[in-house]
This record gives structure tokens, C-alpha cells and sequence, in this order.
């Protein structure tokens, strides 16, 4: 346990130096930019994110399933990036040709192909940046890992910032020094382990690929519905709404996704975890605390954000203020995100991926719907409520089909959790009275506690239990 522990805080370095930099970046660009502005830059954050979300193709998570059973690891490493690699030269082609229509599609304006034809370079840049960190990551070596994560995000950091102080303050400025950040942070990155490609690439493994594809090709057609899923929003306010709306959600966003810092934390501490216990045949109850745990850290901590939003949203600039009322429901996202990492974890034991497009499906069914009945009557509150509610729907979803293929363990709390929370943020965003509000969100915690009551007296007893190793192997 104590070895898991240290892990945990190696690798929550980088996730919270990682968000610390994001966390500087959104007041810097609200500074200089109007929510119009904003909601421009907003649009090419779309764009990445829906590449990130295309071009492994699933071979990703095939390369982490299949890693610690690889006796060449590094034979593993480059033949799950082939295929991404060659299929990435094609999106290439297709964003290079048609880059015009492209800006247009992004910015309503036809005039910023350079955007576009740096966007496709950088697909290719991501690609390495994916797979080496998440070789490091596999092997458990959570400091480089950290230092690496914080190295990139410094650098897209200090691309913003150059391009702000030297050029015009305006959004397509923005993105360019973004871009330029991150294709300089990924090619040191890419310097700095070059002998993980060192004669590899000479030798096609066609067994190995069939197989990696065999667990990834379903993963990757979940992942793209999934994509479509957590750009829906933007989309529609992009179409249905205006780029005023889009920049104030897009802000709000930013600032509930401070919340990731522990979801990206615990999954680079979990993942690999996971996987050695389930090789190890750990009894159920090793998972069962730790979602327990999760949930309520999570928990408490959207209570706590939720309580002082008033104060948070003030990194931001005036013309932003209504975000207040808008990330709320967006912190569903990061909460709902975390605690699935434990309760999904039969679909990636069993290799059961294409339960994932079933997931993918309901939780874009249930935002698309939601985002046509609000936005065009709400705009950006209306697109927080949507997305929030998915979140919750994708959590559902997940952990139900987990559950039926895997002994799995109750969840009854969590849903009882996750129904409080989400009525107690309905009433926040729609009736906005902040004292009974305030009063609502201390017995909620009040609750929670009391909820959690055996969790928490084991933590309190876990210096004792690390001593004796009892934590793990006690009771129920």
C-alpha cells in the first residue's frame, strides 16, 4: 500500500503542475480576449481534441493491454504506432486539400489555412507524444512521466504567452502560439527517447497488429462516438448559439476542468495498477475501496468548487462572469469521469471493448437530445445542463455493461451520491439563491461524510494498517 501511495503522488505531480499551467493559461487569454474572440480559439481546441480522440485508432489502449505481457516491449511500442502513423498521412492529406473549407467550418472564415496545414503536421507529433508517455507510464516510472506532462504543458504555455506579448491580441493569435508550443515541447520529447525507436521500424509484425487491432478497431469506433459525445456541446453552441456563448461555456469549461488534476492523476496511477492485480488475481474488494475512496475524494471535491464558485470564476475577466452559473454542471465531467475508471473495469479485463460503442451511443443519444431542447433557448446554460447530464448517463452506462460481464462489486452509493449531487447543482444553476444554496452544499457534505464514514476511519487508521498490511486485506 505504501508503494502505491508514493506512485499515486509521483504521477499526481505532473497531472497538477499539468493543470496549474492550464490554470494560468485561461486568465491570461480572457485578458486579451473578448468571449467572441474566445469562442474562436475554442473552435480549434475542437479540432485537436476530435483528432486526439480519431487518429490511434484504438491501438492505444491495445498497446496498454497488451503491455505488461510483451516480452519486447519496445517491438510493441512501435508496431501499435504503425498503423495510427500511416493512417494519420491520409488525414494529412485530407485537411491539407481541403483547408479552406476547413477554416470555414472552424473560424466562419476561409482565410487561415496555415492553421490547418500546421494542425495536420502536428498530427503526426501527437502520435509520439501519445505512445511514449504512455510506454513511461506503463513502466511505472511516475517521475519522468510527471516531468514530461509538465514539460509540454509549459511549452504550449509559453507559446500562448510570446504570441500574446508580441503579436495582436486576437484569437488566431492564440492558436498559433499554441501549436507552436506543442510541436516544440513534443519534438524534445521525441529527442529525449529516441532509443526506444532505435532499429525498430525495419520489421512488419503482422501477427502482432492483426492482434492489437483485434482489441483496438472496437475501441476505436466507441472512441470516435465517444468524441462525438464531448464536442456536441461546443458544436451546438458553434451552430445554434453564437461564438459569445461559446466562449463563456468554453471558459467555464476550463475552469471545471481543473477538477481533471485528479482524474488524470488517478488514471495514470490506476490503469497500470489495475492490471497488476488483475494478473495478480487480487480478490474484488482491492477495487471496491478503491472506488469507494474515489468517489468520495471527487465528491468533496466538486462540493468544495461548487461552494466557492463565486471566487473562482474570478481568474476570469468581467465579461465572463456568467460563467458562474454555467461550470457547475460542467464539473460532471471530470467527477463522472473518475469514478468510471473503476467501475469499467470488466469491459478492459474481459476485452470486451465493443461495449464501449453501447456507452458511446447512449451518452451521445442523451446529449444530442438535450443540446437541440436547450442551447437555442438557453445558449451556454443550456449546454452545461446538457453536458453534465451525459456525463452522468456515460458513468451509468459504463459501469452497468462492466458489471454484466464482471463479478464487479455495488455501487449503490455512488448512485445515490451522483442523484444528490446532480439536484443540488440543478437547484445552483436554475434558481440561483446563493445563501440557501451555501446552507444546501454544507449538508451535502455533511452527508457525504456520513456516507463514508468507514472509508474515512480507514484512512485515518491507514498509518497503523500500512504497519500491518491490513488495509487491503481486511473486512468488507
Amino acid at each position: 500500500m505504501k508503494k502505491l501511495l508514493i506512485r499515486f503522488g509521483q504521477f499526481s505531480i505532473g497531472s497538477l503542475g499539468a493543470a496549474l499551467l492550464n490554470l494560468v493559461l485561461i486568465p491570461v487569454t480572457t485578458y486579451f480576449l473578448s468571449p467572441t474572440e474566445y469562442g474562436k480559439t475554442s473552435m480549434f481546441l475542437l479540432a485537436q481534441t476530435l483528432l486526439i480522440y480519431i487518429i490511434y485508432l484504438g491501438f492505444d489502449q491495445a498497446f496498454t493491454r497488451e503491455f505488461h505481457a510483451a516480452e519486447n516491449k519496445k517491438h510493441l511500442l512501435v508496431q501499435a504506432m504503425l498503423v495510427p502513423l500511416v493512417s494519420a498521412l491520409a488525414l494529412i492529406a485530407g485537411l491539407s486539400l481541403f483547408a479552406s473549407t476547413v477554416s470555414v467550418w472552424l473560424f466562419s472564415d476561409p482565410n487561415y489555412q496555415v492553421v490547418i496545414y500546421l494542425l495536420a503536421f502536428s498530427i503526426i507529433l501527437l502520435i509520439f507524444e501519445r505512445f511514449i508517455l504512455l510506454f513511461i507510464r506503463m513502466e511505472n516510472r511516475a517521475l519522468t512521466f510527471s516531468v514530461y506532462s509538465i514539460w509540454i504543458k509549459f511549452a504550449i504555455l509559453t507559446g500562448t504567452i510570446c504570441g500574446l506579448l508580441f503579436f495582436e491580441p486576437v484569437f488566431i493569435t492564440v492558436v498559433y502560439g499554441m501549436l507552436i508550443g506543442q510541436m516544440v515541447g513534443d519534438a524534445l520529447l521525441i529527442l529525449f527517447n529516441l532509443k526506444l525507436f532505435q532499429q525498430a521500424f525495419k520489421t512488419i509484425d503482422r501477427a502482432l497488429i492483426k492482434k492489437l487491432a483485434k482489441f483496438g478497431l472496437p475501441v476505436a469506433a466507441g472512441t470516435f462516438l465517444y468524441s462525438l459525445f464531448i464536442v456536441i456541446d461546443k458544436l451546438s453552441l458553434r451552430y445554434l448559439a453564437d461564438f459569445n456563448e461559446l466562449g463563456i461555456y468554453t471558459a467555464a469549461f476550463k475552469v471545471a476542468s481543473a477538477l481533471m488534476v485528479l482524474q488524470v492523476s488517478f488514471a495514470n496511477f490506476w490503469i497500470p495498477t489495475a492490471y497488476e492485480w488483475y494478473e495478480q488475481k487480487k480478490p474484488i474488494i482491492y477495487y471496491k475501496r478503491v472506488s469507494d475512496a474515489v468517489m468520495f475524494i471527487i465528491a468533496f471535491s466538486f462540493l468544495l468548487m461548487l461552494f466557492f464558485k463565486e471566487w473562482i470564476i474570478m481568474i476570469l475577466s468581467p465579461a465572463y462572469s456568467e460563467a458562474q452559473y454555467i461550470f457547475p454542471f460542467l464539473c460532471f465531467y471530470p467527477l463522472m469521469m473518475t469514478v468510471s475508471e473503476t467501475t469499467t473495469l470488466g469491459i478492459v479485463f474481459l476485452k470486451k471493448s465493443v461495449l464501449n460503442i453501447y456507452v458511446s451511443l447512449i451518452a451521445l443519444f442523451v446529449a444530442v437530445l438535450l443540446n437541440v431542447l436547450l442551447v437555442p433557448s438557453f445558449g451556454a446554460v443550456g449546454a452545461a445542463i446538457a453536458t453534465g447530464t451525459a456525463y452522468i448517463a456515460f458513468f451509468f452506462a459504463r459501469t452497468f455493461f462492466s458489471m454484466r460481464v464482471w463479478e464487479g462489486f455495488s455501487v449503490k452509493r455512488h448512485m445515490i451520491v451522483t442523484t444528490l449531487l446532480y439536484a443540488l447543482t440543478l437547484y445552483s444553476v436554475v434558481l440561483r439563491d446563493t445563501w440557501f444554496e451555501k446552507v444546501l452544499i454544507l449538508g451535502m457534505l455533511v452527508l457525504l461524510i456520513i456516507l463514508y464514514r468507514g472509508e474515512l476511519g480507514q484512512i485515518l487508521q491507514l498509518k497503523k494498517g500500512l504497519k500491518k498490511n491490513e488495509y487491503f486485506n481486511g473486512g468488507s
